[in-house]
């Protein structure tokens, strides 16, 4: 983006966000707090990867039970939407949940050879590989209880 236009962006922005709330507790907190039939989308660092290549505050084991068993607790009075990666530990943690639904996309974040090099010849990008688990039917019907 052109630097003259940051102004505009930045004013559309400061609009969409005047209700958004930022806090930076635990997140059994966040989630134990949040209003009942509120959305709860979470993204924790992934179940198998290298904490400590890829994040900048690595989840234990535990912390990812944690999560689990905090979900779990309130997936009566919030619409909960989890983002995770695909694997089998991951689905047996949420075998409680309404729908699983397998995702694959192309990361744009990654430089391909192309981009790099300048080259004209298209490389490969990184395919993402995630799972999104919903504790209602993604069909608009809401709760399942």
């Amino acid at each position: 983006m052109q630097p003259k236009n940051w102004p505009a962006s930045i004013r559309r922005c400061s609009n969409k966000l005047q209700e958004v709330k930022l806090t930076s507790y635990d997140f059994e907190k966040v989630i134990n707090s949040l209003p009942d039939a509120s959305l709860a989308f979470v993204d924790p660092p992934y179940f198998n990867a290298d904490q400590d290549k890829f994040y900048t505050y690595a989840f234990t084991k535990e912390d990812h039970l944690r999560l689990e068993r905090t979900l779990y607790k309130n997936r009566k009075r919030l619409l909960i939407f989890l983002t995770y990666d695909n694997s089998d530990e991951v689905r047996e943690l949420y075998d409680w949940a309404s729908e699983i639904h397998d995702k694959e996309w192309n990361y744009c974040i990654n430089r391909t050879d192309d981009q790099i090099n300048g080259t004209s010849r298209k490389g490969n990008r990184y395919k993402g590989k995630e799972i999104f688990i919903l504790n209602y039917n993604s069909n608009g019907d809401g709760f399942l209880f």
